[in-house]
């Protein structure tokens, strides 16, 4: 069986401070893996810090890095950054994901707009800047999980909006993977 070990390995996570991103971030650190923790704002600074702290105590190593993945240069700083701390990019999870818990007859242009830009084209250019990062590497994994999908297995049909933006994403990721295969190890 080979090598499994993320000691060494450097991982990225789009909203990497709580709830399922930050409990990606805690385990990949406590593996061994530098983990780069990112937050969308100021309310989540407080818990990006605690997974900071969390991950080096566990033995790995971390840092917190503040952005609005809905903005493509702010995806390119994540990476851009992770690469400047530690040399490389191994493994980019992305968990930024956006439910309105509203009836769908009740939404706006602008919530649709909003969902759009969180579920959809932070996870699409997420995808884009983590293949252009490990095109130099031997190889590396990109993972993305649409949170709002989960909100399919609850009955609540005001999830109906979130779930087709969700899907939207899936189908970029199967897209870009035709294009970003090459950079990324079988």
């Amino acid at each position: 069986m080979p090598n499994q070990s993320l000691k060494e390995k450097v991982v990225v996570v789009g909203a990497g401070a709580k709830n399922l991103g930050g409990l990606i971030s805690r385990t990949f650190g406590a593996d061994g893996a530098s983990v780069v923790v990112h937050y969308h704002g100021d309310s989540a600074k407080a818990s990006a810090d605690e997974t900071v702290k969390a991950v080096k105590a566990a033995g790995g190593d971390a840092f917190a890095i503040q952005g609005d993945l809905t903005k493509v240069p702010a995806v390119a700083e994540l990476f851009d950054e992770a690469v400047k701390r530690f040399g490389r990019v191994d493994i980019a999870i992305n968990t930024v994901g956006k439910v309105l818990k509203k009836p769908i007859v009740e939404t706006t242009e602008e919530d649709y707009d909003s969902m759009f830009a969180i579920n959809s084209k932070a996870a699409y250019f997420f995808i884009r800047e983590a293949a252009k990062h490990m095109k130099d590497n031997e190889g590396g994994k990109i993972i993305t999980i649409v949170t709002s999908l989960l909100a399919a297995f609850t009955g609540l049909l005001f999830y109906v909006c979130g779930f087709q933006v969700a899907a939207g994403a899936l189908h970029a990721r199967r897209c870009q993977g035709v294009g970003a295969a090459r950079y990324l190890s079988q």
